[in-house]
């Protein structure tokens, strides 16, 4: 296990470097998680305040994998809020109607 640090209320990746991890933790920035895992890529990892830990996003695939479901997740957001806009739009031509 690795120990990385993690920022207070997001919970998002802040460093894995000591020095200026102690000091964002001294601050009440940051959270220091000793339990991050090894070899991960910082993305994919985000502090649960519930449980303590690191939850790793994409767990268990390789980084490869990972990217590309994180490249489908994107794209669906993205079809999602087109659609959800035209609907809007189409909403408002029939209120105009």
């Amino acid at each position: 296990m690795a120990t990385y640090y993690f920022k207070v209320g997001t919970g998002e990746p802040f460093t894995d470097k000591t020095n200026t991890g102690d000091d964002a933790v001294a601050k009440g920035v940051a959270v220091k998680a000793t339990n991050a895992p090894d070899n991960t890529e910082s993305w994919r990892m985000k502090y649960n305040f519930s449980t303590n830990s690191v939850d790793v996003k994409f767990d268990g695939d390789d980084e490869a994998t990972a990217q590309t479901k994180k490249l489908k997740e994107i794209d669906d957001a993205v079809a999602a809020e087109l659609a959800a806009a035209k609907q809007a739009q189409v909403d408002l031509d029939a209120a105009d109607a």
